[in-house]
């Protein structure tokens, strides 16, 4: 962590009629992962969609594909945005993300125990404010740190972010979903020391944090029963984590080929989530070794694109952007493989791209624009010399 940060993120000016091509370095595989996430939804949704009341076994693929669709639309409209629009309205998208993660503790749908979905009226679709929340604090966050090109120098500085993530994350874990609290926080934390925040502060923010997520999970009786199978898994497997079982057997039973295209049988409800969170066991059980390792190769080859890209970025806003966005995609990714091959607890953390989810479908693509926007920009020859 101490290397990238070392890289020293650019302080130049943005260079607005010069533009590069776009990023295919960024875009193929985002497209790729997008592609395979459509068709092994499809294969995973079978036994669910049909267990439907329409009996439509399309169900979930048309929702896919619609918000495929908004998704790579809104990614297009992002990466032709200026840069100095978004740094502007980074104080109303935050107030707006409050005033959604309140609304959602209101009239929300509670949905496997957490209240964390929104109604969109007219529609039968839903929208997660927190998916939101966490690509609007990596803008709000850069454009606070970008004040400070030589770093955060005290605990009074770095409370403005440390407060706003804080109010956020408590929002969204009173819902509960620890999970998306977790990954927010984790990569936001490592987003702020990139930042410039001092370790020794960001240190005891998350001895806080720890000590105030342990507090929760103790009064939730579901998130407390997950540790606890978690932690007794080695004498009791199959009773004490099923979760984890099922999706290790899914891994496992693939081999290096898998049982081909659609032949999962894990996912004939005996997978939990195998459309969300286990996604990746379902690939492995379909596919095979080989298709889970093309899928984490093309996360490390987007986390690579997105850190260069940041430390090339033509200002310290644009980077510090790129570098959030990076980071965010990084931990949620590296959270939902672990949770499929048993490192840690399970938790409600999608894989991005791949897993079922219009709202996580949807925010990754924009933070992908945001990282075709920064790629596209260049310092002009005056800026250079």
């Amino acid at each position: 962590m101490s290397a990238i940060r070392a890289m020293k993120l650019p302080q130049r000016e943005l260079a607005r009629d010069e533009k590069t091509p776009v990023d295919l370095t960024v875009l193929v595989p985002t497209l790729l992962l997008v592609g395979l996430g459509i068709a092994m939804v499809f294969s995973a949704s079978i036994p669910t969609a049909a267990a439907r009341e329409s009996e439509d076994i399309y169900y979930y693929l048309k929702r896919e594909l619609l918000f495929a669709g908004l998704g790579l639309a809104a990614m297009y409209a992002v990466a032709r945005i200026s840069m100095e629009v978004i740094r502007k309205q980074a104080g109303a998208l935050l107030a707006l993300t409050f005033f959604f993660l309140g609304l959602v503790l209101v009239v929300g749908i509670r949905v496997n125990g957490a209240k964390s979905w929104l109604p969109i009226p007219g529609t039968s679709l839903h929208f997660q404010p927190s998916e939101m929340a966490k690509l609007i604090l990596v803008i709000v966050a850069a454009r606070y740190f970008a004040q400070f090109p030589h770093g955060v120098p005290t605990w009074r500085r770095a409370l403005p972010p440390m407060a706003v993530l804080a109010s956020t994350a408590a929002l969204i874990a009173v819902q509960p979903d620890m999970g998306t609290a977790a990954v927010l926080v984790i990569a936001m934390l490592a987003y702020y020391h990139i930042a410039g925040a001092k370790l020794r502060h960001l240190l005891g923010a998350a001895g806080i944090a720890l000590a105030i997520g342990a507090l929760l999970v103790s009064c939730n009786s579901y998130q407390r029963e997950r540790l606890e199978g978690f932690a007794l898994r080695a004498e009791a497997p199959f009773e004490a984590d099923y979760h984890t079982t099922q999706a290790l057997i899914a891994m496992g039973s693939g081999g290096l080929t898998g049982r081909g295209y659609c032949g999962s049988i894990e996912k004939y409800f005996y997978l939990p989530a195998a459309i969300t969170d286990s996604i990746l066991a379902v690939i492995g059980e379909e596919l095979g070794f080989v298709a889970v390792s093309m899928v984490l190769a093309l996360f490390a080859f987007l986390v690579w694109r997105g850190m260069a890209i940041a430390v090339r970025a033509a200002d310290r806003f644009s980077g510090l952007v790129a570098a959030g966005v990076t980071l965010l995609l990084a931990t949620q990714a590296l959270i939902n493989v672990a949770v499929v091959t048993g490192a840690v607890p399970a938790t409600g953390v999608p894989l991005p791209f791949v897993s079922y989810g219009g709202s996580s479908l949807l925010f990754s693509l924009i933070g992908i624009g945001l990282l075709l926007n920064v790629s596209r920009a260049r310092c002009s020859p005056e800026q250079k010399a």
